[in-house]
This record gives structure tokens, C-alpha cells and sequence, in this order.
């Protein structure tokens, strides 16, 4: 995407209408070349957008999870704010479709579509959960489903990870999950995996640092809550255990993250916690009958089966009474 600052004096030809349509928040939905040409290059396709628009002055515009808020002009169907510039082809209720302007050749010039949140929020599904407070709780899914982090030169992970400081000449893993609440707050930040506990207090104090930070997600027009889940991998590649990893607390802590999930009925969630657990150790009984349980839940018996027969291989006795009431 190329990045330009240009100045333009003259009169808007954008209709009220137009403008009312153009005054609302967009998620990408595809990019393309101007002459509608599929576009190959993976850098650019890995991209995602939102613009927010706020007012008939300020937007927020959001690149991979990095959001920045800025003013904006709109003369002559060209938009621009901070280095960049976008033609406006197209704008209704329905879409909004803008061109890279300085670009001459339709076969090479960027064309990026986006639809209203609204109408892009009815092309997914997101998980959910009531947490104990009965609150419901959406899942993140991203890039669909996040709320805003607004920082300009930082992602929330680089934030985050940058305040945890963890020594650059060790290995270890973490995975932290939090609450970004329908009001912006931050709730319920805890560590799920930690390979050095010792550092778990200091990456939950980097987490809460984020607070000020977040707009709240958005689902069908409303504020919501949304969990975020960061695994941070610091040299350390998943079943290439070091003498710095304790593989068995890991499994562990994976595994009682099922359960709360399980608990709570989210089966398909918990079924991948559970599926963590046993990679970490493989001699997890515990979590392979969770793992089992929850497959039942999700109807997929074959999996359940697997997990029993594993079970047996491992000489658990009661796994060959399950095995005979769930997979005959």
C-alpha cells in the first residue's frame, strides 16, 4: 500500500447522502486490483482493515491490529489522513470501495472494498460464553472480532510483550488470557501456561498496563465483551522440550483451562485446551478423557474413540468400559 501526503483545495462533490452513508464504521471485505484483477501477493492479502469513521473530521483506521486515530479530509472523492490517500469510487449504505489515486494503471492500481460492520459482522458466527457474573463473553476472532487497540506504532502483543521484559537470553512460553469489556476495562487477567512462574505477576502487571488503551468490540451494532488470548513463544517450539520447560506444568495448566471451559459448556474451546494438554504430555490420562468427554459433547465419537483406545494402550482400565458403551 503505498503512502503519500498530498494537499487538495477545492469543494467536496461527495452528496449529504453520500456523506451520511460514508459517517459509519467499515471492516474489509476484499482487495483487488482497480480493473477488478485478483491480487496474488501474499503480503497484501494477509492485510486487514477497519475505518471507522467518527465524525465529518476524524476516523479511526486500524492495520493489523495497530489503530491510530487521525483527521481527515474529503475534496474532490479524494480521502486523505496522515500519509495516506484513497480515490473514493464508491460509497452507499451497502459499500464503500476506494482506489490507490496515484497509481494510472487500473491493472496495478490497489482497490480495496468494505462493508458496513453491521453487514460484515452477519458473515461469522462468534463463539461465546457466560462468564460467573453472567456476562456474556464473545470469543476474539480475528480480525473479525476484536476491540480496538489504539497506539501508533505498537500491535497490543508488542505492548504488551515490551513491558513484560523477559530476559532476550532465555527460552520459555507463556499464554495469558484477558477481558476486554464492553466499556473498555480490562478484567480477569491471568496466566493459562507458564513455562517460569516466576514471571507471571510481571506479565499480568504488563497486560493491565494496556489499560486506557482499548475501544471496546463491536457485534451486530452493540459494545461487547471480547476475550483475548496471547501465546508468547520465546524460543521455544512446541514439543522440543528444553531443560527450561516443565512440560508437565504446562499440560496441566492447559488442561484446568479446559475444564473451565468445559464447565461452562464452551465444548469447543475446552476440546482444544485439552488437545494442548496432551501434546505438552503425553501421558496426561486426565486430559484425555476430558478430551473424550468433551468430543462426545461435539458429537465427533470417532475422536472420543481414539482417545479411548489411547487410554488402553496406556493400560486405563476404565477406558475399555467407556470404550465399549461409546464405540459399538
Amino acid at each position: 500500500m503505498r503512502l503519500f501526503l498530498i494537499f487538495f483545495f477545492g469543494i467536496s462533490v461527495i452528496s449529504k447522502a453520500q456523506k451520511n452513508d460514508f459517517i459509519q464504521k467499515w471492516s474489509l471485505e476484499k482487495f483487488t486490483r482497480a480493473d477488478s484483477s485478483r491480487i496474488l501477493d501474499k503480503e497484501t492479502l494477509s492485510k486487514h482493515l477497519d475505518l471507522w469513521v467518527i465524525n465529518e473530521d476524524s476516523l479511526i483506521f486500524r492495520i493489523n491490529g495497530r489503530a491510530q486515530k487521525y483527521k481527515y479530509s474529503l475534496l474532490n472523492n479524494v480521502l486523505v489522513f496522515g500519509t495516506l490517500t484513497f480515490k473514493i469510487v464508491e460509497v452507499n449504505a451497502a459499500s464503500l470501495i476506494l482506489d490507490d489515486p496515484m497509481e494510472p494503471d487500473p491493472g496495478k492500481a490497489l482497490r480495496v472494498k468494505f462493508l458496513p460492520k453491521n453487514l460484515y459482522d452477519l458473515t461469522y458466527t462468534p463463539e461465546s460464553y457466560l462468564a460467573k457474573n453472567k456476562d456474556l463473553v464473545y470469543k476474539s476472532f480475528t480480525p473479525k472480532l476484536e476491540p480496538f487497540f489504539i497506539d501508533k506504532n505498537m500491535s497490543p502483543m508488542d505492548f504488551v510483550f515490551e513491558r513484560f521484559g523477559f530476559p532476550e537470553y532465555r527460552k520459555g512460553g507463556f499464554v495469558v488470557r484477558f477481558i476486554v469489556t464492553k466499556e473498555g476495562n480490562i478484567k480477569g487477567t491471568k496466566v493459562l501456561a507458564s513455562s517460569n512462574d516466576r514471571y507471571n505477576e510481571k506479565l499480568i502487571a504488563s497486560v493491565n498496563k494496556t489499560k486506557g488503551k482499548w475501544l471496546p468490540a463491536e457485534y451486530l451494532g452493540k459494545k461487547v465483551n471480547v476475550e483475548l488470548e496471547y501465546d508468547f513463544n520465546l524460543g521455544y517450539a512446541e514439543k522440543t522440550y528444553t531443560s527450561l520447560i516443565d512440560s508437565t506444568a504446562y499440560s496441566q495448566s492447559f488442561y484446568e483451562a479446559g475444564n473451565e471451559y468445559f464447565q461452562s459448556g464452551t465444548y469447543k474451546q475446552a476440546e482444544k485446551y485439552y488437545q494442548k494438554a496432551i501434546e505438552y504430555n503425553p501421558l496426561n490420562i486426565n486430559a484425555y478423557y476430558q478430551h473424550a468427554a468433551a468430543s462426545i459433547a461435539l458429537r465427533n465419537k470417532q475422536a472420543a474413540c481414539n482417545d479411548y483406545q489411547q487410554l488402553i494402550f496406556l493400560e486405563q482400565k476404565k477406558a475399555q468400559r467407556l470404550r465399549d458403551k461409546y464405540c459399538k
